[in-house]
């Protein structure tokens, strides 16, 4: 037989561009950006297939490779499978059943749904679906695969899930049909492999998919540490040009004798020289154990604070994973140990108003300007279908009208309203607590940043006619425009999306401001127009502010900068270096 274990559509109808990630939740961009997440259970699916069957088995992304319906169908044409497999989210749902549709009319292929609306609305689903697979679904699509009587097999509704899987018992993810390197998160700051060294989470945030519909149980599983020192020589070996690991489980840090084990065996295997980050609840971890990753070459830990508010915690039921005293004492000591800190945050949880949440906003500014909080993420809290969250809006009459599933992607769209603090209000606190980090960032950061800048800017000369893009967090921006002013008397021009460009307006020393529009920067969707206008500017120098040292993510802002022919085009970095990329 042959079966297509599939990710989701990667287009959709309205030309939204899917960073999918059903166990967390997805989100639609405009215009292209190559940002990929791994999708990891898939891809655990697709090497168990293919370990433990003969049949013929294809692994496919479209978000990956951005296909939308057309380019999608075409690949499954090609092959005509009898079986198709795809996990899928609110998000992605109606082009996944789309698609999927399309080929059961066509093949007569039968059709296993699995992922995070899936789970929360099987019913639905079925009318499309042929099966609809609840909870960790790795070994139930093996056993439907090699038919066995889909009501004897856990997790195959509607029959109850099954027991949590002893993930030991896996083959390393897929690596043949799609190349792990070249999935990427732009805010790791090498080229690394996206791994997981262990499984669930014992806390049971009421907006988390992965507690609520993947497990519904408290539970943490950790790998065999040999098995994953393995797995990241293997990668290694395959991949030289890998700089490192981002270890994205739901939780890597629960048993503190685990994250020293695993430490140790990363040195003894000599593999300390790359660079490893990783997703932690900071309430667990431990002065030891980070002692102990930073000298295995752990440079960053990824913390979901989520609010700063002590009732909207307990209504959100974050539990231990809330001590804002111990994040205080915790981020004090990664800044000694030169860890690196990113956190989450969300607003409009549970349990939100405009005074709760605006201590948030608070608290983002407090660590950022202290150097305590160096990256971020601000997402709107948004109630996925099946969370625990979900069905108390629901119960309360807390759900926004009129949203399409689409719009439930916590970044563009706000599914809640609450008594005194509405939609609108929830999506004005999101801005001030992105705008309260960049505040705070460009206070803490601007003397080492300027210091740096004001030696490595000394190539550029001074008048030069210089165009910066917008393609890093506004902070970073600023001081790159503020050294170019500072340090070589130049009046730079500056291309921005609208929502931002407001920001800069109150910069002293900046030439024209110019309006790219929304989404990311995409040669696809430059106007022409605007693209005559800066280059009859005749720029010397075009400026590219960049997030990580390998460019990652920037591709589509690079071909931007090439169509505006300047003389020259630069990176700079946050640390204020800068390199000469054209």
């Amino acid at each position: 037989m042959k079966i297509v274990v599939a990710n989701s559509v990667g287009v959709d109808s309205n030309g939204f561009h899917m960073v999918h990630v059903p166990s967390r939740w997805s989100l639609g961009v405009k215009n292209f950006t190559n940002c990929g997440y791994y999708p990891w259970q898939l891809a655990y699916t697709s090497s168990l297939l293919k370990r433990e069957t003969d049949h013929e088995v294809k692994f496919m992304d479209g978000a990956l490779n951005g296909w939308d319906f057309d380019a999608y169908f075409k690949q499954l044409e090609a092959l005509q499978p009898d079986w198709l497999i795809m996990e899928s989210s609110t998000r992605t749902l109606r082009e996944d059943l789309r698609l999927a549709k399309a080929a059961k009319d066509a093949f007569g292929t039968r059709l296993i749904f699995t992922g995070q609306h899936p789970m929360a609305d099987p019913k639905t689903v079925l009318q499309t679906a042929d099966y609809v697979l609840i909870g960790e679904y790795e070994f139930a699509a093996l056993d439907l695969i090699q038919g066995k009587s889909p009501a004897s097999i856990p997790g195959v509704y509607p029959n109850d899930r099954g027991e949590l899987i002893d993930i030991n018992r896996l083959p390393f993810p897929e690596d043949d049909d799609v190349r792990r390197i070249d999935y990427h998160e732009p805010n790791c700051r090498y080229r690394q492999v996206q791994m997981y060294a262990s499984r669930g989470c014992p806390r049971r945030c009421n907006f988390c998919a992965a507690a609520t519909l993947y497990y519904d149980e408290l539970n943490w599983r950790p790998r065999q540490v040999d098995n994953v020192v393995d797995e990241i020589r293997n990668l290694k070996e395959k991949y030289p040009e890998m700089e490192g690991v981002f270890f994205d489980e739901e939780v890597h840090n629960i048993k503190k004798s685990f994250n020293i084990a695993l430490a140790r065996g990363i040195r003894e295997a000599g593999l300390d020289n790359l660079h490893y980050e990783a997703m932690c609840e900071y309430a667990s971890l431990d002065e030891e154990a980070l002692e102990e990753m930073r000298a295995a070459g752990y440079y960053k830990v990824r913390i979901g604070v989520e609010t700063g508010s002590d009732q909207v915690a307990e209504k959100m039921t974050l539990g231990k994973k809330h001590d804002l005293n111990k994040l205080k004492t915790i981020l004090n000591f990664c800044k000694e140990i030169d860890m690196t800190v990113y956190g989450t945050f969300s607003i409009g949880g549970l349990g939100s108003s405009n005074d709760e949440d605006k201590k948030t906003v608070d608290l983002i500014y407090d660590l950022a300007s202290r150097g305590l909080l160096q990256e971020v993420q601000v997402s709107i809290n948004t109630p996925q279908p099946g969370t625990d969250f979900y069905n108390s809006c629901v119960e309360n009459g807390e759900l926004t009208s009129d949203l399409e599933w689409e719009e439930f992607d916590g970044g563009r769209h706000v599914a809640v309203t609450y008594p005194g603090y509405s939609s609108t209000a929830i999506m004005e606190n999101r801005g001030k607590a992105l705008a309260a980090f960049d505040q705070g960032k460009a206070e803490f950061n601007s003397k080492a940043f300027l210091r740096t800048a004001q030696k490595s800017f000394e190539g550029i000369p001074e008048d030069a006619r210089v165009l910066v893009l917008r393609s890093a967090r506004p902070w970073f921006v600023s001081l790159a425009l503020e050294a170019l002013v500072a340090f070589r008397n130049v009046a730079p021009d500056l291309l921005a999306q609208d929502e931002i460009l407001e920001h800069f307006k109150k910069q002293k020393g900046l030439g024209q401001l110019y309006s790219y529009g929304a989404g990311f920067f995409s040669p696809e969707c430059f106007s022409e127009e605007l693209q005559t206008i800066l280059c009859e500017r005749h720029y010397d120098i075009l400026m590219i502010p960049a997030a990580n040292n390998h460019l990652a993510g920037y591709k589509n802002v690079f071909d931007v900068a090439k169509q505006l022919k300047a003389k020259s085009i630069v990176a700079v970095f946050p640390e204020g270096d800068i390199k000469t990329l054209l």
